[in-house]
């Protein structure tokens, strides 16, 4: 799945998946999110921080390993930028809570779209 990017004022929703196995939905690429971050921490320097920065992983799992790496985003930015992400088992939730949130229906859409196939 193609990386997506949602962006309400300076909060900054991405929808991100990698494939570990054929039939997809396994556990993020701890490779691949090392790189994203990487990107990220490099366009930042560039564009400036956003007030938030959260991730979605609509058909993946977080990890162990990929929590660290998450972990160590979060808290390298704590203070700066509130950072949070979403496996593919926090989706129910999070399309509960966005669902409020009329202007970001766009999001919540695409989200389901992945999430239900």
């Amino acid at each position: 799945m193609k990386s997506r990017v949602f962006k309400n004022g300076s909060y900054i929703w991405e929808c991100k998946s990698s494939y570990t196995d054929p039939g997809g939905g396994g556990a993020i690429n701890v490779a691949y999110l090392k790189g994203e971050i990487e990107d990220i921490e490099n366009r930042w320097l560039i564009d400036g921080k956003p007030s938030g920065y959260y991730y979605v992983f609509p058909v993946n799992l977080v990890s162990n390993d990929a929590r660290r790496e998450l972990d160590r985003f979060i808290s390298s930015y704590r203070g700066e930028v509130d950072i949070n992400y979403y496996d593919r088992d926090d989706i129910q939730k999070i399309i509960k809570k966005l669902e409020k949130l009329s202007d970001m229906q766009s999001l919540v859409d695409y989200i389901k779209s992945i999430w239900m196939g």
